[in-house]
């Protein structure tokens, strides 16, 4: 009875992460497509810029994390699994989800900090002071 509700759950498991990643590369595709050119830049943010780099990243991190990820077989109760690609896509989401929750963070604490915003109003003060003359 066990094994039977193991093979459920991890079937349940793949499906939820193949109709997941479908969704998430839909989204993405769509999105970008239906950006139009005057929506480059708003309120001062290169959103484009920031949408691809995203992706980017997403894309990066999903290879590298697939590329580095464990194959080694786990025993779970009496069950031995060794089926390296599944165990290798399981680590994939494990690590790039770890890795986008830490640039996640990284990039709030950074927009609340403020420091962008002081580099750039210094910046248009020095382009407003009026030069000397001798």
């Amino acid at each position: 009875m066990n094994d039977i509700l193991i093979d459920i759950e991890l079937v349940v498991m793949y499906v939820v992460i193949i109709v997941t990643t479908v969704i998430t590369i839909w989204a993405t595709v769509r999105s970008l497509k239906l950006r139009d050119r005057s929506q480059n830049i708003v309120n001062n943010i290169p959103v484009t810029k920031i949408a691809y780099g995203v992706v980017a990243l997403l894309i990066v991190c999903l290879l590298l994390t697939f590329i580095l990820g464990s194959s080694k077989p786990i025993q779970l109760g009496e069950k031995l699994f060794s089926d390296s690609f599944w165990l290798k896509i399981s680590d994939m989401f494990i690590y790039t989800s770890g890795i986008l929750i830490v640039v996640a963070v990284g990039c709030f604490l950074y927009g609340i900090s403020g420091l962008n915003r002081k580099s750039h109003q210094q910046s248009e003060r020095r382009e407003h002071v009026p030069s000397e003359k001798a």
